[in-house]
C-alpha cells in the first residue's frame, strides 16, 4: 500500500479484497495512521508544498457512516479547498444482504456499482479501499476496463495464528498443549482471524481444564457457524429473553443504540416476549391479526389524499391534548401498546445488565467517539450470523437465529411479524425521547419498516427533528422519509399549516429561518410554488423587520433564484413567456450575486460560483426565445451568458470543482454553441466525461447532460436520441422517484408516439437476440 501512494499515479485504485474477518480493516487502519504521519512529515514524495491530504472513511465507525449520501458529502466538504494532493482510505464493503435489512454500506444501487468511485484518478490522487471478495461492489469494480490494483487479505501463516492463540490466551494465564493446539490450527477456518480470535475467546471463558480438548474438537469449523455457537451459548448461560431481546434491538435499530436507551428499552422485562407462533396462529385464525402484507394499491393511490387531512388533524389537536393533560394532572395516559407513560418500567438493574453485557462485550463495540456509550455489533458478521436460518438451503430472508431457535419453527408470515414487532418496540419508544437528534436518527426508519405513514408525518413535521434532517444539505433522509409518508405534496400541505401554527408564537427571527429551510427542501422536492411563496416572506421579514443582513439576503436571494430557475426548467416548449421568466430571474440572481460580491470566505466563492452558473443559463434561455424584453436584447444576453459562464469557471477552476465546472461547460454548449452541431457534441461530451468523474451516472447532472444530447441529436439519429432520453429519464427516476414533476418530465418525452414505437422496436430486438 505505501508502495502504491508513494509512486507516480497511475490513474487507477487500490483495492484491498478478502473474506469477512480477514483482518482488512487492521490493514487499513494501519495504512490509514502509517500515511497521515508520513503526510504530516512530508515524507510522501510528489506532494505540493503543503504536502499530501489525507482522508479516511470507516465504514460503520459511526453513526451515519454507512450512508452513502453522508459519506461522499464527508469527502467533498473535506477536500472542497483543498488545493494540493489527496490521498483517500476508505474502508467500503457490502455482503449478501437480506432484503429486509441494512447492510454496512446502506443498499443504494450507487453503493453496489460504486458508480461515485471515478474511472481515472487524476495524478495528484491515490486511493485505496477494502472489499469483501465476490460481492456487487467487488464484482462492479472488478469489470472495470480499466481494473483496479488488487491485493489479497489472505488466510493467517500458521506461525502467525500460534502466536496470536498463545498472546491472547497468556494474556488470562490460559495455555494450550501442543496437541491442542495442533487440534485448534488444523481447522480450516483457524486461518481466519475473526474465526480464530472468537474461538480464543470461547477457550477462555471455557471453565472445565479437562474438557478443553472436547471443547476445541467440538468448535464449528467456519466463521458464521461458529458465532451461531456463541449465540447459542449466550442464550443459555445468560437469561434466554433478555439475551435476545438485546441482539433483536441493536440489530433492529439503524445506527446502534446508547446504552441508556438499552436498558430503558429492557427494562419492560417481561413484556419483551412476541407472541409464540402457536399464539400467532390462533390469533390469524380468530382474525385478531392480519399477516403482514404490502399496502394494497388502492390504500398507495389514496395514502397522499387522505393522510394530510390525518395528520393535519392530529396536529392540530397537539396543543389542545397537551392542556388537557396539564389539567389532568397526575392521571396516567397509555401508549399505543396499553402502558402508562408514567409508570414506565424502571431501566434494567444494573445486575441483570451486567450479565448480558459481560456475554456479549467481546462482540460489541462503542459507535464513534462521542463517549456517549452507544452500542453495535463489533463485526457486522456477527450481525449475519444473527440474521442466519438454521434451514442453509433457504434464501427467505429471517429475523434473529435467536428468536428462530427460541420459536422452533417459522413460517415467512411469522418471522415478519416478529422483525415488524421488534421494530413498533423501538418506535415506540423513540416516539417518546426528548433526545430529538436521536429521535431523528431512528424514528423515521422504525416507522418506516412499520409502514406507519401517518405516525411517520407527524414525526417529520416536528420542528427539532425537521431541524436535524434539513441540516443536510441536500435533504436525502427528509425527501427519502417523504416519499414514503405520503408523498411532497402532502410535505408541502402540511409545513405550510404547521409554519401558520408556528407564526402565532414564535420570533421573527424563527419563523424567517424556519420558513426559509422549509423552501429549501420543497425546492429540493419539486414543490416549486410553495417554496417560492415561503421564501419571499421570509425575504419579506428580513428585509422589514430583521435589518436587511447582507448574508441573510445573500442566501435568500439565491434559494429564490434556485426555485424560480428549477420551476422553469420544467416547461417542455420554449414560448414567448419564457422571456419575461428568464429575465426576472436573472435580475434576482444579479441581486443575490451583488450581495456574494461583498462577502468574503471560500464558502461565499463557491456559492458565489454557483449563481454565476444559474445566470449564465437563464441569460441563455433568454437568447432561446429569439426577442427582447425590456432593455435586453438577444445578442446582449449571449454575451452576458459567455461572460457569467466564463466567471463561473474561473471559480470552479479555482476551487478545483470539477462537478460544477462540468455543468458550466453544458451551457456552453447549449447556449453558446448553439447552431454549431460539432463543437456542441464535443463541448457536450466533454461535461458527460467530466459529470461522470465527479458524480457517477446516478446524478441529476448526467441526466441533464444526456437529456440536451438527446434535444440536439434527436433530428440527426432518432433512436440514438431515445437512448439519452431514456438514460435521462432512468437516472431521475432512480434519484427522484417516479413521482418528481422532472421526473414526470422526461417521461413524457419518451412517452411520445414517435419514441414508443422505438422503445417497441428495442425491446424486440433484444428478445430476438435471447
Amino acid at each position: 500500500i505505501q508502495e502504491y501512494i508513494s509512486s507516480p499515479g497511475s490513474g487507477l485504485p487500490m483495492v484491498i479484497v478478502g473474506v469477512a474477518g480477514a483482518g482488512k480493516s487492521a490493514v487499513m487502519a494501519r495504512s490509514a495512521a502509517t500515511t497521515v504521519n508520513k503526510s504530516l512529515n512530508n515524507d510522501i514524495p510528489g506532494g505540493s508544498n503543503k504536502g499530501w491530504n489525507v482522508f479516511y472513511h470507516f465504514i460503520g465507525a459511526a453513526p451515519g457512516s454507512t450512508d452513502l449520501g453522508f459519506m461522499l458529502q464527508r469527502m467533498l466538504k473535506e477536500i472542497k479547498y483543498v488545493f494540493y494532493l489527496l490521498i483517500a482510505l476508505l474502508k467500503f464493503y457490502k455482503g449478501e444482504m437480506p432484503a429486509d435489512t441494512e447492510s454496512l454500506l446502506d443498499k443504494t444501487k450507487d453503493a453496489e456499482q460504486v458508480s461515485w468511485l471515478p474511472l481515472t484518478l487524476s495524478p495528484n490522487v491515490r486511493i485505496v479501499c477494502s472489499v469483501i471478495n465476490d460481492t456487487p461492489c467487488h464484482r462492479s469494480l472488478a469489470s472495470r476496463t480499466k481494473q483496479p490494483k488488487e491485493i489479497l487479505c489472505g488466510p493467517l501463516h500458521l506461525s502467525c495464528r500460534r502466536e496470536i492463540v498463545d498472546q491472547v490466551l497468556t494474556k488470562y494465564n490460559k495455555r494450550l498443549d501442543n496437541v491442542q493446539m495442533d487440534l485448534l490450527l488444523s481447522k480450516e477456518a483457524s486461518a481466519n482471524p475473526l474465526w480464530l480470535s472468537i474461538a480464543c475467546e470461547e477457550l477462555r471463558v471455557f471453565g472445565l481444564f479437562s474438557k478443553v480438548t472436547e471443547m476445541i474438537k467440538g468448535l464449528a469449523d467456519g466463521l458464521l457457524e461458529l458465532l451461531e455457537q456463541v449465540l447459542t451459548r449466550f442464550e443459555e448461560e445468560s437469561g434466554g429473553h433478555l439475551m435476545v431481546a438485546t441482539l433483536c434491538f441493536l440489530e433492529c435499530s439503524r445506527h446502534g443504540l446508547l446504552e441508556r436507551e438499552l436498558l430503558e428499552l429492557l427494562g419492560e422485562d417481561e413484556l419483551l416476549k412476541p407472541p409464540s407462533l402457536e399464539d400467532y396462529n390462533k390469533d390469524i385464525a380468530n382474525g385478531q391479526k392480519q399477516s403482514p402484507a404490502e399496502p394494497s394499491e388502492k390504500l398507495a393511490n389514496d395514502l397522499s389524499k387522505k393522510l394530510h387531512v390525518t395528520v393535519e388533524e392530529t396536529y392540530r389537536k397537539t396543543d389542545l391534548d397537551a392542556d388537557k393533560m396539564s389539567e389532568e394532572g397526575d392521571k396516567d395516559t397509555l401508549d399505543a401498546a396499553g402502558v402508562s407513560k408514567n409508570k414506565r418500567a424502571p431501566p434494567l438493574p444494573a445486575a441483570k445488565w451486567a450479565v448480558v453485557f459481560r456475554a456479549l462485550k467481546p462482540f460489541l463495540r462503542p459507535c464513534g467517539d462521542s463517549g456517549e456509550g452507544r452500542l453495535d455489533f463489533y463485526h457486522r458478521a456477527m450481525s449475519k450470523a444473527v440474521r442466519t436460518n438454521f434451514d442453509k438451503k433457504s434464501t427467505l430472508p429471517t429475523l434473529q437465529l435467536l428468536m428462530i431457535r427460541y420459536f422452533k419453527k417459522t413460517s415467512e408470515e411469522y418471522r415478519t411479524y416478529l422483525y415488524t414487532w421488534w421494530h413498533g418496540k423501538l418506535a415506540e419508544y423513540f416516539e417518546q425521547i426528548e433526545n430529538h437528534d436521536r429521535k431523528a436518527e431512528e424514528l423515521p426508519y422504525h416507522l418506516e419498516k412499520l409502514l406507519d405513514h401517518s405516525r411517520l408525518a407527524r414525526c417529520l413535521l416536528e420542528w427539532p427533528v425537521f431541524e436535524k434532517l434539513a441540516a443536510d444539505e441536500h435533504n436525502i433522509e427528509l425527501l427519502r422519509s417523504w416519499r414514503n409518508a405520503g408523498g411532497y405534496a402532502a410535505a408541502a400541505s402540511l409545513y405550510a399549516k404547521s409554519l401558520e401554527q408556528l407564526c402565532e408564537h414564535a420570533s421573527n427571527e424563527e419563523i424567517a429561518d424556519k420558513k426559509g429551510k422549509v423552501a429549501h427542501f420543497l425546492c429540493c422536492a419539486g414543490q416549486f410554488q410553495e417554496a417560492d411563496k415561503l421564501v419571499t416572506e421570509a425575504i419579506e421579514l428580513e428585509n422589514e423587520k430583521l435589518g436587511a443582513r447582507k448574508e441573510k439576503l445573500a442566501s435568500l436571494y439565491q434559494l429564490l433564484t434556485d426555485i424560480k430557475s428549477d420551476a422553469s426548467k420544467l416547461a417542455e416548449f420554449v414560448s414567448a413567456d419564457d422571456a419575461k421568466k428568464d429575465y426576472d430571474i436573472v435580475q434576482i440572481g444579479l441581486k443575490a450575486i451583488s450581495y456574494r460580491k461583498n462577502i468574503k470566505g471560500n464558502d461565499n466563492k463557491y456559492h458565489l460560483g454557483l449563481l454565476e452558473l444559474r445566470v449564465s443559463f437563464h441569460y441563455g434561455a433568454f437568447t432561446r426565445v429569439g426577442r427582447t424584453y425590456k432593455d435586453l436584447t438577444v445578442i446582449e444576453s449571449k454575451s452576458k451568458c459567455a461572460a457569467h459562464c466564463n466567471n463561473a469557471l474561473q471559480i470552479f477552476e479555482e476551487l478545483s470543482d470539477i462537478g460544477h465546472k462540468a455543468e458550466t461547460m453544458q451551457n456552453i454548449a447549449t447556449f453558446i454553441h448553439s447552431g454549431n452541431y460539432k463543437m456542441q457534441i464535443q463541448v457536450y461530451n466533454e461535461a458527460l466525461d467530466l459529470c461522470l468523474q465527479a458524480y457517477g451516472e446516478y446524478h441529476k447532472l448526467t441526466a441533464r447532460i444526456s437529456f440536451n444530447m438527446g434535444i440536439c441529436i434527436e433530428y440527426r439519429d432518432k433512436k440514438l436520441s431515445y437512448k439519452y432520453f431514456k438514460r435521462a429519464y432512468d437516472i431521475k427516476a432512480e434519484v427522484f422517484g417516479p413521482t418528481h414533476p422532472s421526473t414526470l418530465r422526461y417521461k413524457a418525452v419518451i412517452d411520445e408516439p414517435g419514441f414508443r414505437l422505438i422503445a417497441q422496436q428495442l425491446e424486440a430486438s433484444e428478445q430476438g437476440k435471447s
